[in-house]
């Protein structure tokens, strides 16, 4: 697979490199490493778990600082306990609670779009404030024209289009790790992709 220009791209590889190069290192890289390669696990000292911890709490704000395609990469990141050690899996399960609100307009915006209407016509009554905002979406509360109420979930504007980049940029790195890299071909980072396209696709599906 041939590495893309884009610009677009190229400051996604900028920001992936960053985020490798910050966390790819030091005593959790070694933990992670030594879970993979089954080696035996050394002790921590008080001050090295401390560090750990904070070291967690900095991944999963970088993550959700690079958008959806990343805190659903945290998310899922987060249930493996059998990879992480514990500081990383309690500092990234946040991401599975708390995310911004998209603003009302833009939702109004996402469904005339998706309704060919504006949202008071589309809705007798819709609740601005949502009962659920995640990565992907929201929840808001609403009421069709002949009364019933219904649960309306939208998805947070250019989603798709920004996690389809994402995804063709974190592939091709994956591909690039597997072929010139001795833990890209033990691991096999494309397969791990492919899997994590194949779910953020499905939940993209609404």
């Amino acid at each position: 697979m041939a590495i893309s220009m884009r610009p677009q791209q190229v400051r996604r590889y900028g920001d992936i490199a960053r985020l490798l190069t910050k966390h790819g290192r030091g005593a959790s890289a070694g933990y992670v490493r030594d879970r993979w390669n089954d080696e035996p696990l050394d002790l921590m000292t008080p001050e090295a778990e401390e560090q750990m911890a904070a070291d967690a709490r900095e991944l999963a704000t970088d993550l959700e600082r690079l958008g959806p395609t990343f805190v659903k990469l945290g998310q899922l990141l987060s249930t493996r306990a059998d990879l992480l050690p514990a500081p990383y899996i309690e500092a990234l399960s946040r991401l599975q609670e708390r995310c911004d609100q998209v603003p009302f307009e833009a939702v109004a915006t996402v469904v005339q779009e998706e309704f060919g209407l504006p949202i008071d016509r589309a809705f007798a009554v819709f609740d601005p404030v949502p009962l659920a905002a995640a990565s992907l979406g929201q929840v808001h509360r609403a009421r069709l024209h002949d009364g019933r109420d219904v649960a309306v979930k939208v998805q947070r504007p250019d989603v798709v289009s920004g996690i389809a980049e994402d995804l063709e940029t974190i592939a091709e790195i994956a591909g690039l790790a597997d072929r010139h890299t001795e833990t890209g071909k033990r691991l096999g980072f494309c397969a791990m992709v492919d899997e994590f396209r194949r779910s953020m696709l499905a939940e993209l599906d609404y």
